[in-house]
């Protein structure tokens, strides 16, 4: 596949995907390493798209940027609202995102 024209290799990733959907729709349970190509594919989808809205040129960088920033925004203040209207429930991801949200914070604040 790393020989393919890009085109190509989109056209057969698209396929494998396709693919991958329809067996899982008949899965009698969650097969080892959903979690990880969910990751993937949603990091594949982000980027995608960041890259087809910035376009090209000097400032596209940054506007990929901007985009992905915007992209984890949304998904915190989803985070925030589940918790406000939520059942109280923790899991160990809350943990984890809160221990990340205080690096970024010292970070933010070292560049400033």
């Amino acid at each position: 596949m790393a020989d393919e024209p890009l085109a190509q290799q989109l056209l057969t990733l698209r396929g494998l995907l396709d693919d991958v959907d329809t067996r899982l729709s008949r899965a009698p349970v969650v097969p080892a390493g959903l979690e990880e190509l969910k990751r993937s594919v949603d990091t594949l989808r982000t980027n995608m798209w960041a890259i087809l809205s910035a376009g090209h040129g000097a400032s596209a960088p940054v506007r990929v940027e901007r985009l992905k920033l915007r992209r984890a925004l949304e998904g915190l203040k989803a985070v925030r609202a589940s918790l406000s209207g939520g059942n109280g429930t923790l899991h160990p991801e809350h943990v984890e995102l809160q221990i990340v949200a205080r690096e970024i914070a010292d970070q933010i604040g070292k560049l400033r």
